[in-house]
């Protein structure tokens, strides 16, 4: 039998009322923070599923608090931007509808106008809108607007601009010829004193097709015409490139132009596909002109072109036997305005017996030009009028890039935008030119001519992404603003030839004329009139054809907002999903961490009366001898 000391008996007491003492302790600290452990040591189980539910639950509560509210306030921005914009829209399209009644009375015309001019300055503002100082149109560059802005900035903008377009996009236009609008004595009947009279004009209209650009008044001699098209005799695709001065043009991938020599002789230079050498025959090389030579003569010049490796410039002859060279050839022309064409597009000009096939001519005029020659474009002619930026071809032309399925590409210089035009790098691929720093390139579409988006994407729950932000090009169409120009231009043409017939009616009314005077004043006023019969009519056709287009950009727009409520659908699915997920991982933590209130006052009170008996126990031992125990 073991001796039991007083010592021992006291330290074992001591023991068990420090044991107790912590449980109370710790049942305790359990009652103030209603936890189940204090310390990773108290459980490590519950502290590892701890760990992960603490981090689960603050995911989900940043998708749930933060991510999910930003977006949802995103789209809404943007969704009533875009019903803004479709309201704009329709108010055009109700304009375009009204234009169309053939029965309008002047303050109609004048009430359509004003209408207009005022849609016109708002049409595109929507795309400045902003959600916590970030545009929301404009992809990436959220410090940026749609729009320009500033008028004195506007004008300083310079850009070189590449736009695309296909045979769908050729539509027609009606051009008008003899037109009048002075009313004056002088105008009309001559200088006092004068013994003939000014001829009254002969008024008609041309019926011309056109590729409209987004912009006009474009920098004349600084803009090139690429055209891409299928032989439909060979099957096979071929690309021109076209200068505005008409000195080179780029054919089967080679690029010839027109230089002189020391002597001021014109000679034609060409640049080859990379891989390719070419044999010249009267074309010389580049970058060495010939260092004499004659006036360089009329008509076909060719060259041949070899792969690198039938080529070998250490053989003379370079060429390798029996090698077989592609022959490209263009035609010089010393007099005309656009030295070289090429073969490679011809149209046939049916307007004159029997019909003539000629190489396409590419020319830039302006408008007054093209108005005091009554739109005399040729038959085998593209003209760029650089002021209304439009494309101008006749029927020949239109058929020759209908059969071949032409594709465009129009390269042009931009010096100088207005107050509320779309800034081109939202929609083309293009450049801006800066003054104090590196100029900016935007490459917006890739090698196959697809749009590289700039979506902005949120993560919105744990592996799932949404896209918050709608571009500019999927809303703003460039057009919208051009068509509504041209709206207006017409309703100001139908306005100013009623004027002008008034004008005539009065004069010949009230004023004082001899009667040759007068019989040449009806003259006048049957042109005014047959003018405005005219304006009227091409109010009417204009009108009525935009309708179509105005329903399409309201179904454009529309089909963005559909697929905007489709996105905000998704996040409010997502959001009642995190909701649910918020809540029960809540419930899962708090069932591993929280204990019980009424099992913790159980504990407490059993801890604490285990306590107060090894205290009042200690209190009788001490008492105790080594006697009592004999």
């Amino acid at each position: 039998m073991m001796r039991v000391t007083n010592s021992m008996i006291v330290k074992r007491t001591k023991t068990n009322i420090n044991s107790n003492r912590a449980k109370v302790d710790h049942t305790n600290n359990q009652m103030s923070i209603q936890k189940k452990i204090t310390k990773p040591s108290d459980n490590p189980i519950i502290a590892i599923r701890s760990l992960r539910l603490r981090s689960t639950l603050s995911t989900i509560t940043q998708y749930y608090d933060n991510n999910i509210p930003d977006v949802e306030s995103w789209m809404d921005c943007t969704q009533t931007a875009m019903l803004n914009m479709k309201d704009l829209i329709t108010d055009a399209y109700k304009q375009t509808v009204y234009g169309a009644n053939d029965v309008l009375e002047p303050e109609n015309r004048l009430t359509i106008l004003k209408e207009l001019q005022s849609l016109q300055q708002q049409i595109y503002c929507e795309g400045n809108a902003d959600y916590d100082r970030r545009t929301i149109f404009t992809g990436y560059k959220t410090n940026q607007d749609v729009t320009f802005m500033n008028s004195e900035e506007a004008k300083a903008e310079h850009y070189k601009i590449t736009e695309t377009f296909d045979f769908k996009d050729i539509d027609k236009k009606q051009y008008y010829k003899g037109s009048f609008d002075d009313t004056s004595d002088t105008g009309m009947i001559g200088a006092p004193g004068s013994t003939t009279m000014p001829s009254v004009p002969v008024f008609d209209e041309v019926d011309l097709n056109r590729l409209r650009l987004s912009y006009n008044n474009i920098t004349a001699d600084q803009n090139s015409l690429s055209i891409t098209y299928t032989d439909p005799a060979t099957n096979k695709k071929n690309t021109i490139t076209l200068s505005a001065d008409g000195s080179s043009l780029t054919s089967q991938g080679c690029t010839f132009s027109v230089q002189q020599d020391a002597a001021n002789n014109d000679y034609i230079s060409v640049n080859v596909p990379e891989g390719y050498f070419a044999v010249p025959s009267t074309i010389a090389g580049t970058p060495v002109p010939p260092a004499t030579s004659a006036p360089l003569a009329d008509g076909t010049h060719t060259v041949q072109i070899y792969s690198k490796e039938d080529y070998d410039a250490t053989q003379v002859p370079p060429v390798k036997p029996g090698a077989v060279g592609q022959a490209v050839s263009v035609n010089y022309d010393s007099t005309a305005d656009q030295k070289l064409t090429t073969n490679d597009l011809m149209i046939t000009d049916n307007s004159v017996n029997p019909p003539v096939t000629k190489p396409i001519v590419y020319k830039v005029r302006d408008t007054a030009d093209l108005k005091k020659n009554g739109y005399d474009v040729g038959a085998n002619e593209i003209v760029f009028d650089n002021e209304t930026g439009e494309l101008l071809f006749q029927d020949s032309v239109a058929e020759a890039f209908d059969a071949g399925k032409a594709s465009f590409s129009f390269t042009y210089d931009k010096n100088g935008f207005e107050e509320g035009e779309l800034h081109p790098e939202y929609f083309f691929n293009c450049t801006r030119y800066m003054t104090e720093r590196d100029d900016i390139v935007y490459e917006n579409f890739d090698e196959n001519g697809n749009w590289i988006t700039q979506a902005i994407k949120y993560n919105i729950a744990s592996g799932q992404q949404m896209q918050i932000n709608t571009e500019a090009r999927d809303v703003f169409d460039p057009n919208i603003r051009r068509d509504i120009t041209e709206l207006i231009d017409v309703v100001q043409m139908a306005i100013s030839s009623e004027n002008t017939v008034k004008e005539i009616e009065a004069k010949i009314k009230n004023g004082d004329y001899t009667a040759d005077e007068l019989e040449h004043l009806n003259k006048w006023l049957d042109a005014a009139n047959k003018q405005f019969d005219y304006a009227k009519q091409n109010m009417h056709d204009t009108y009525s054809s935009y309708i179509t287009k105005f329903q399409g950009y309201l179904d454009d727009i529309n089909l963005g907002i559909t697929n905007l409520g489709g996105r905000e659908a998704r996040v409010e699915l997502t959001k009642n999903r995190m909701s649910v997920q918020k809540s029960t991982f809540k419930e899962l933590k708090s069932m591993n961490e929280d204990t019980d209130l009424s099992d913790l006052v159980i504990n407490y009170t059993a801890a604490s009366v285990a306590y107060q008996a090894a205290l009042q126990s200690a209190a009788k031992i001490g008492k105790m001898t080594l006697l009592d125990f004999i």
